[in-house]
């Protein structure tokens, strides 16, 4: 039995070596959406790893019999009709921590921008710091 998963959407290099180690041959050349069945079924893929590009509908799942699991790297399933290939006996996982880093850096990036004005200060230091420099800042520390 082939034990070949297609990375579509690109994968990350662990992930990427975790599947090897675990006997699998991972390919991650791009397949356009219009030749994923084809490729698919071609190479007899067993596995399908997508991220927010690949669809995976019921077309895709009803042409590749052969396929036996579809990860989605990443929180959202909304590109893969997941309840639809569980009914045709196709595992789907997802990764729902991978983005928990990224998320937390992202609010405190937020969360600094609102309590020292960092966006205020950016735009309007480069347009009008020559001139209104001391305004400015006592606008922008006053705040704070």
């Amino acid at each position: 039995m082939s034990k070949k998963i297609l990375a579509n959407d690109g994968i990350d290099a662990q992930g990427k070596a975790l599947l090897e180690k675990a006997g699998f041959t991972v390919i991650t050349e791009k397949v356009a959406q219009e030749n994923l069945i084809q490729a698919i079924n071609e190479h007899k893929y067993i596995g399908l790893t997508v991220r927010s590009a690949t669809k995976v509908r019921k077309d895709v799942i009803d042409a590749c019999p052969g396929l036996r699991l579809i990860g989605r790297g990443g929180v959202g399933m909304d590109n893969i009709d997941v309840d639809y290939a569980r009914s045709k006996g196709v595992e789907v996982v997802n990764t729902p921590a991978a983005s928990s880093h990224s998320v937390a850096e992202l609010v405190f990036a937020h969360l600094f921008n609102c309590v020292r004005f960092l966006y205020d200060s950016n735009r309007q230091m480069p347009v009008n710091g020559d001139t209104q420099f001391d305004v400015l800042k006592k606008k922008i520390c006053k705040r704070s």
